[in-house]
């Protein structure tokens, strides 16, 4: 049985040495555009994930997947435990399975991708996503 893979800390696009790594909000100065139907933050950090716990995220995602179409949102590693998903409005993918939104929608995808993620992999399977939480919409 090998040792589990830790990617560095570089993997995570908001490195962090503190308790929750992630972004800083309330230090940005993104601004927002609006099409009418959809506000999409400029330099905004999309979808990441944070460590809640003294453990470190032991197992991870075996492909790179980017959860969201953005130019500006590359997170692209996952972790299955130890840590808090936050989920952008953008995301329409789930960065565990091929199972969801398989029309492709883009639209309005990402409080059904949070429920997904609860229902079939953390509940579904909580032996081996047991200690992933996903945060609940409007989070930062």
């Amino acid at each position: 049985m090998s040792a589990p893979q830790i990617p560095s800390a570089g993997n995570n696009d908001y490195p962090d040495p503190g308790p929750n790594p992630g972004p800083k909000f309330g230090t940005s100065t993104s601004t927002v555009t609006s099409t009418g139907t959809d506000s999409t933050h400029k330099n905004s950090y999309g979808s990441y994930w944070r460590g809640y716990s003294i453990n470190p995220p032991r197992h991870w995602a075996q492909s790179k997947k980017r959860i969201c179409d953005c130019e500006n949102h590359n997170q692209e590693e996952w972790p299955f435990d130890f840590a808090e998903l936050i989920i952008a409005p953008c995301a329409c993918k789930c960065p565990f399975c091929n199972d969801f939104n398989k029309a492709l929608k883009t639209k309005h995808m990402a409080s059904n991708l949070r429920r997904h993620i609860t229902k079939t992999h953390i509940e579904g399977n909580p032996d081996f996503y047991g200690t992933l939480v996903v945060a609940p919409g409007g989070m930062k």
